[in-house]
């Protein structure tokens, strides 16, 4: 069994970033749903959040798929 990549600093706080823009973005819904004019900034959240997705794609490494173990029992 290989130990997690955790990755380096910045991309942990690239991250954690992420999750801040969605909990932005999951309030702003709640607001534009009251208010259709803040329409612009649910569409700037929702670039932002692509912007960094594709920039933590890059960054962290894919999943290894692991293959199961087959073990004999005697």
């Amino acid at each position: 069994m290989s130990a997690p990549y955790w990755g380096n600093i910045d991309s942990r706080r690239l991250a954690r970033a992420y999750v801040a823009l969605a909990f932005a973005q999951d309030v702003a819904k709640g607001y534009v749903k009251e208010h259709g004019a803040l329409n612009p900034l649910l569409s700037a959240l929702d670039m932002s959040a692509k912007l960094i997705e594709e920039i933590l794609e890059d960054v962290l490494p894919e999943e290894e798929e692991v293959e199961p173990q087959i073990t004999q029992i005697m």
